[in-house]
């Protein structure tokens, strides 16, 4: 990059000569002239926007929109429909809108990732469309990695920064046009300079470093060939590469600024990386589509699509705001079902009974037709309903059991850790030192500190996989070992489906294992129907894999799990059916995790922090809250956060007693509209029984009528639910501060 400071010695070296000849002199002011018309009107940025996956992008008009999802949106998988269209409720087409950070939320496997292909050009849609705007810049995060890859991390990060290449290169070029005396080589000079400035190409260098340290990376990794990292951190280097790639380092705005597409950013990340990469997306210029299950990086959305019961359901707001929105419409939906369930079994009842007789035959059709709207309406609602709370998780509330093998018979001491040194004897690096740890039977360790203190190399060495630098590793009498790492998921065979080779794992173990057992296993960490049956392991998604890794790790009888970020890539429900299935197994787990939801799950007997060279272990009463400085990266920071999480939880509370306190003073009023908005309504609706009542045999105008008279008892239960609502709490407000409202 000291390209550029060469390039404005020659220029005014070339300057003077050129002004020595006549001609040179007037080609000297036609580019001056041709300087100030560009300054005029700012140089587009000269930006590569073509790779393998926006070759295929799906643009089409988007109506100033950066993205657009049809309301018949159809996107299929074998023979099974993943989505058909946007949510009843909403039924139009779902727009993001330019510098909107959209969270793509729902169960595994319910098709988020299918979506983000279909964005990225990957697949296509089988009806209506999935839409880009023609001018947008867009950047996909690969779950591939960077496997295989030899180049150094600072290289590899910088490969895909294909702007600022383009503009060196025509740079150079001008610069040596200049050296050679070719006409207009001072005005492309000088466009060049524009554009350099442009793509921010002298703090290029340092946007790299921001970026890999943000992520965790020290300095002395900057050098270090990928090939040579485990695969968390090979996909640390992915998204560098991406956040620093044309769609990630755009400074354009609206529809021709940056897309990005990040499906599920925070795996691999620690609570700093991660915390990091929110900053990162809120000061971003684009446009962000973010699947992800990890509720602290949701936080940072403006708009949720939830994929919900085969349907798209869109949510403006950010994420907290979804999770009410979502329970609202629940009782909604729950308070209709029972409703259209009382009229399903009227008509039921009319049917059986009159649909034998002559005389009722034309009656009894059409009560059935009416009942068969009514079967379709409840099983619309009866998605939305949900089987149980929606507001623990962005997914699916389905209740799923995993259970797991009863461990092999052993000593109650599992492993025994004695002035343990652990490291990597190619490059003798001790990491760790003076280790002493007893692993017993029914224990639940959990393992945290910073990148790169050593948890995983701690895992690896007790688990069997490394060789201690020093001291030893005791393992009891019977005892049998299993280590789950990331890595697993990359060693999986590409053409076998995944219930073919959990069970191919599990059966040269245990020979009893049955097909059921297999894919309940599946099914509880989200892997169904064609992806666990049809599709080849190959076809699946990087998050799929690794669940089809863990469901083979945990089919296997040992006696101690050894866990190394086993939370990546599970939703909610998933983390929540591993951790039940943990709670009653009578083996031992040490676990790994930067994950909050799985460590509380977990429920930890024991925490061991890793840190500056040291493992230091304290007892955790089961139940108890874990703090939130436990999860951060070194003592200093985890005082700070503490001190930060009680500053922040304090203005929060404030803020929620002043919103409360707002809506008390205001709700009279709004009570009094509501009712005198009910009092029309049940007007209107009496009207309208009447009106049916009158129409007798007319089935379309009975039809026009009923559809006429379900909205308006539709729009009554909203009215009341806000009624109900309001009452409670005023009620609470005064059992609290009395009769007077602050």
């Amino acid at each position: 990059y000291a390209l550029r400071a060469r390039s404005a010695r020659v220029v005014m070296s070339s300057v003077r000569t050129v002004h020595s000849h006549a001609c040179s002199t007037v080609r000297a002011h036609d580019a001056q002239r041709t300087r100030r018309r560009r300054r005029r009107r700012r140089p587009a940025v000269v930006v590569t926007r073509a790779t393998t996956a926006e070759s295929v992008v799906p643009r089409g008009d988007t109506a100033g929109a950066v993205v657009a999802l049809a309301s018949n949106l159809r996107v299929t998988t074998g023979d099974n429909d993943l989505i058909v269209g946007t949510a009843t409720a909403d039924s139009v087409d779902i727009r993001i809108e330019p510098n909107e950070i959209c969270g793509l939320v729902g169960a595994n496997g319910c098709g988020k990732s299918t979506l983000v292909k279909c964005l990225s050009g990957a697949r296509g849609v089988d009806d209506g469309y999935a839409r880009v705007a023609y001018g947008a810049v867009v950047g996909v995060l690969e779950q591939t990695a960077v496997s295989g890859v030899t180049t150094t991390v600072e290289e590899e990060a910088m490969s895909r920064m294909t702007h600022v290449r383009a503009v060196e290169a025509a740079l150079d070029e001008a610069t040596r046009a200049l050296e050679a005396g070719v006409d207009g080589a001072a005005a492309a000079l000088s466009l060049a300079n524009e554009q350099w400035d442009a793509v921010g190409g002298a703090t290029a260098k340092k946007r790299v470093s921001n970026v890999l340290k943000g992520l965790g990376f020290s300095e002395v990794m900057f050098s270090a060939p990928c090939d040579t990292l485990s695969g968390g951190w090979q996909m640390r280097v992915a998204l560098a590469r991406l956040l620093l790639s044309p769609a990630g380092d755009c400074a354009e705005k609206g529809v021709n600024g940056g897309l990005l597409l990040l499906d599920e950013p925070s795996n691999h990340l620690d609570a700093k990386a991660r915390d990091w990469l929110v900053s990162w997306i809120k000061s971003y210029q684009g446009t962000v589509v973010l699947v992800s299950h990890d509720e602290e990086l949701l936080n940072c959305v403006n708009r949720v699509v939830e994929v919900r019961g085969r349907k798209l359901h869109n949510y403006k707001g950010d994420y907290k705001r979804f999770l009410r929105e979502r329970e609202a419409r629940r009782k909604v939906a729950v308070a209709t079902l029972e409703r259209e369930n009382v009229k399903a079994e009227k008509l039921d009842n009319f049917i059986t009974k009159f649909g034998a007789k002559a005389t009722k035959a034309s009656a009894a059709k059409s009560k059935q037709k009416a009942l068969d709207k009514v079967n379709a309406k409840m099983e619309t609602f009866a998605e939305l309903a949900g089987d149980g709370p929606l507001g623990d998780g962005p997914g699916d509330a389905r209740k799923v059991i995993l259970k797991l093998p009863t461990p092999p018979a052993g000593a109650r001491e599992i492993l025994i850790a004695k002035s343990l040194d652990v490291g990597y004897k190619t490059t003798e690096s001790t990491l760790v030192s003076g280790v002493n740890l007893t692993v017993r039977k029914g224990d639940r360790l959990l393992v945290l500190g910073p990148n790169g203190a050593g948890k995983s190399t701690f895992l690896k060495t007790i688990g069997g996989e490394l060789e201690p630098m020093g001291g030893v590793v005791i393992r009891g009498e019977g005892a049998v070992v299993g280590y789950f790492s990331q890595d697993l998921a990359q060693e999986l065979p590409t053409e076998v489906t995944a219930l073919t080779h959990v069970l191919d794992v599990a059966r040269k173990i245990d020979r009893s294992v049955t097909n059921e057992t297999a894919r309940g296993v599946l099914g509880a960490l989200g892997i169904t129907g064609p992806a666990a049956v049809d599709r080849t392991i190959g076809s699946l998604s990087g998050g799929e894999k690794a669940r089809v890794a863990l469901a083979a790790f945990v089919l296997r009888p040992v006696n101690v799990l050894l866990l190394d970020e086993a939370s990546n890539h599970l939703d909610g429900t998933a983390i929540e059916a591993l951790c039940t299935g943990l709670r009653g197994w009578e083996g031992a787990v040490v676990a790994i995790t930067h994950n909050s939801a799985f460590a509380a799950a977990l429920n930890p007997t024991v925490v061991a922090r890793v840190e500056n060279g040291e493992l230091s272990t304290h007892m955790h009463i089961p139940g108890v809250p874990l703090v939130v400085g436990d999860f951060c990266v070194s003592t200093n920071e985890r005082v700070d956060a503490m001190e930060m999480q009680m500053k922040k939880e304090a203005e929060e509370e404030r803020r929620a007693k002043e919103a409360i306190a707002k809506e008390v003073r205001n709700a009279p009023k709004v009570i009094d509209k509501i009712e005198r908005a009910m009092t029309v309504i049940e007007t209107e609706i009496a009207q309208l029984d009447e009106k049916l009542l009158a129409a007798g045999a007319d089935v379309a105008k009975c039809a026009e009528l009923q559809a006429l008279k379900d909205a308006k008892e539709q729009k009554s239960l909203l009215y009341m639910t806000e009624w109900e609502r309001l009452d409670a709490l005023c009620a609470a407000h005064e059992a609290e501060h009395g009769s007077g409202v602050s």
